[in-house]
């Protein structure tokens, strides 16, 4: 997918399993709507959220999905981005916006969803429902000043592992001064929650965990949570106490001692293969193993580089716009005063880091740095007639004004000054 803003609601129907959507650029190749599954007029989270997953095995990488109403107003009512039905979905290095419930998970305690490497942004229960997710070193983003939840889980009795949070920061959007954010308020039912190796840049209060909603957790702990500066963060005062009050009836449910820390050994435990394994031995993370970066040279009128491992074809791109897409180890058209970007494609249609053509490889092809005497040799290749470049190692097809690095016939390497 292209950069570009789409403005559009997307619904993958469960007809449609095994769908890969993998962006250009995350932070150019956006995907966004502004109905609200809120208020007046509401729309219900099917139809209301930006993107809606109903297809299992669906994969996204390298996109934004946001919805504008909460992300551009600060403010609620609900504006989903995203609305995962499905089992096995996976995303990798994609931004999710909004303000409140930004992401609903599934509905089915069975569903499993992975995201990596990647940005939630919210401010009020903007994680929410069931399933088992696992989320792998994303940055979580917080859009309000002060009273926000990150989690808000329904997760009923039969879910075995809940929200997994692992290796994940905790960060105010830039601009907006956050002064505390509740890691998590329960919805409904008996939710399961945890935080593992998290670091948080914004103070969450000293118990945690608001503790009165409409559910009774039955898991809401922590490990090795440290602040901004990597030190450990206090959580002898986390809440254990639980209650909600029925509005029908009156009645007051309330559970005490919920386990709010886990040991060495139990935080070991949540890993991937044991919170998305299941019994078809789901790897999501395997997804996510991008391709090494092509070492890209340019020469004459062509780009060539050596195949890379396991890549099934490669994205070139000029100027950062999608110039083509080959099986091949070369491409042809390239011109050296333009920027030229090779990135391999794995199997599942993810992309590696961008290697560029750049000054080493446009000069030398060995990379050999010129001496400040100008008098090194690149290379003991013969060439037919002088080659011209500019100091930071662009091709020119002729000598510009000021300086210039000219490599004669015979290798020789010096500098010239066209006035």
């Amino acid at each position: 997918m292209k950069n570009g803003r789409y403005n559009e609601h997307i619904d993958i129907p469960a007809t449609k399993p095994h769908l890969h959507i993998i962006g250009q650029d995350r932070d150019q190749t956006v995907v966004y709507d502004n109905r609200l599954c809120g208020g007046e007029n509401a729309y219900s989270v099917d139809p209301g959220a930006t993107v809606v997953v109903k297809g299992t095995d669906t994969f996204f990488e390298n996109i934004t999905l946001e919805n504008s109403y909460g992300y551009e107003k600060l403010a609620g009512p609900q504006a989903l981005a995203l609305n995962t039905v499905a089992d096995r979905v996976a995303m990798n290095n994609v931004a999710l916006l909004s303000y409140q419930d930004t992401w609903i998970t599934s509905s089915s305690s069975t569903a499993r969803h992975y995201i990596k490497n990647s940005l939630i942004e919210g401010a009020v229960d903007f994680i929410y429902n069931n399933g088992d997710v696992y989320l792998d070193g994303d940055t979580i983003q917080i859009n309000r000043p002060s009273g926000g939840y990150i989690v808000a889980p329904r997760h009923t009795a039969d879910t075995k592992w809940g929200y997994v949070f692992q290796n994940n920061i905790i960060r105010p959007r830039k601009g907006i001064d956050v002064t505390d954010v509740w890691l998590g308020r329960p919805w409904h039912d008996q939710p399961k929650t945890v935080y593992i190796n998290t670091q948080t840049f914004i103070n969450i209060p000293a118990k945690g965990w608001y503790n009165t909603m409409g559910g009774l957790p039955v898991l809401w702990a922590e490990y090795n949570t440290v602040d901004k500066d990597g030190n450990p963060v206090d959580l002898s005062q986390r809440e254990t106490y639980y209650y909600y009050i029925d509005s029908n009836t009156g009645e007051k449910h309330e559970v005490f001692n919920v386990k709010n820390t886990l040991t060495a050994e139990e935080a070991a435990q949540y890993t991937i293969k044991n919170v998305c394994g299941g019994d078809d031995n789901w790897q999501p993370d395997l997804m996510c193993e991008a391709c090494d970066a092509p070492v890209v040279k340019g020469e004459g009128s062509q780009l060539s580089w050596d195949a890379v491992p396991y890549a099934i074809c490669y994205v070139v791109t000029k100027n950062g716009e999608v110039a083509g897409f080959t099986t091949q180890t070369t491409f042809d058209g390239y011109t050296a005063s333009d920027q030229w970007q090779v990135q391999a494609v794995n199997e599942f249609g993810g992309l590696s880091k961008k290697g560029t053509a750049n000054a080493a490889t446009s000069i030398s092809e060995k990379g050999i740095v010129i001496s400040e005497d100008c008098n090194a040799t690149l290379s003991k290749r013969e060439h037919a007639a002088p080659q011209y470049y500019t100091v930071d190692g662009k091709r020119l097809n002729q000598m510009q004004r000021g300086l210039n690095i000219v490599r004669t016939a015979d290798g020789k390497v010096k500098k010239v000054v066209m006035p």
